[in-house]
């Protein structure tokens, strides 16, 4: 286990007040098994050709589900998921486009797959830029015992997933909150469906919920819990209300999984819209230099030598050294990154050289 961040369990929620109107018919202490998953992965822009070799580094090492949902990518990349699931029958379900043109949020692309696709018992995400070193889904499935989600995915870059005390939101890095809350990761994690649902339909939220949209009698439960913010990632929300309603959440990182953190991202970045007027409509990270946001140099830090070690593998090249002057912790991410790179199958002549 990656010793980052406390290691504390919501099976038993801190401070929650009781949830006696709550009747969702499961047996938490039920056995779930692997046939139950499959991990939704959302591939952005062209980033699929570039990281497919993390999704081979799964697939060799567990034998689970996965369903590629193409958002943004261009009819090429398309393509050439449905020819990676045609050539992986049973490992990739199905692929689906979920839009051809705006990229929408991750968390919006998880809402739509979560409420028309029934894969069983269990509902799964995983980040396209988690690569696996070892086997990882029985730790999980057994971490479900008792509880309705386990997550994971601690990034590379990232020191702490605390949240500091004086943040007015819950961005996706910070997996626990002060007093040791488990907010959990939206990078991987598994749900037993039905108490996910339930909790969805109580208060009226998903994935995507971010702040602004919060109804008020939901956003009066967050201040009975303790944990009303202005802002939320991906699944923060759903995660509280799910602890609210009496269900356990934990989460715990693992060495045998490695976690990019923000590729996708430098890869393929969000795109501004255009306004009415013509000028450009630019949001959060939708800049080709996001590291200008405050405390994302280390993010785009290490996005950036993983592009640079990915594309000098695809062209054949050996890695280009590290920059020099890094802080002794990020030497020690740079180190690990390139150690679990080097595990990844060797690229395919068609695959092509990696941008970036």
């Amino acid at each position: 286990m990656v010793a980052i961040g406390p290691a504390y369990d919501a099976a038993v929620p801190m401070s929650v007040p009781d949830r006696s109107d709550v009747d969702v018919d499961v047996d938490l202490d039920a056995d779930v098994h692997v046939d139950d998953l499959v991990f939704n992965v959302v591939w952005t822009g062209t980033v699929f050709s570039a990281l497919h070799r993390f999704t081979d580094s799964i697939l060799a090492h567990e034998k689970v589900r996965l369903r590629f949902l193409a958002n943004a990518c261009p009819p090429e990349e398309v393509t050439a998921m449905e020819a990676y699931a045609t050539a992986r029958p049973g490992s990739v379900v199905d692929v689906r486009v979920v839009s051809t043109d705006r990229m929408l949020r991750h968390g919006d692309c998880l809402d739509l797959v979560v409420r028309e696709q029934d894969d069983g018992a269990l509902f799964g995400l995983l980040d396209p830029d988690i690569l696996a070193t070892g086997p990882f889904i029985d730790r999980f499935l057994d971490l479900l015992r008792g509880r309705a989600a386990v997550t994971s995915g601690v990034e590379l870059w990232s020191a702490d997933n605390v949240r500091p005390a004086d943040n007015i939101g819950v961005s996706g890095e910070f997996f626990y909150d002060q007093d040791g809350f488990v907010f959990g990761s939206p990078h991987l994690a598994i749900y037993r469906r039905e108490p996910l649902l339930a909790t969805m339909d109580r208060w009226g939220v998903g994935f995507s919920t971010a702040g602004n949209d919060i109804a008020d009698t939901t956003r009066r439960r967050l201040e009975e819990l303790g944990r009303s913010f202005w802002i939320y990632d991906t699944g923060k929300v759903v995660n509280i209300l799910l602890q609210g309603d009496g269900y356990g959440l934990v989460h715990e990182d693992l060495d045998a999984l490695v976690h990019v953190g923000g590729l996708a991202h430098f890869l393929a970045p969000p795109q501004p819209t255009v306004g009415e007027d013509g000028s450009l409509q630019r949001e959060w990270g939708q800049h080709d230099r996001w590291d200008i946001w405050e405390g994302q140099g280390p993010r785009f830090l290490i996005a950036g030598q993983a592009a640079r070690f990915l594309r000098a593998q695809s062209r054949g090249k050996p890695l280009p050294p590290p920059p020099d002057g890094l802080t002794p912790f990020l030497a020690d991410r740079v180190h690990r990154l390139r150690t679990a790179l080097a595990t990844l199958p060797p690229p395919s002549p068609e695959d092509g050289p990696v941008g970036g």
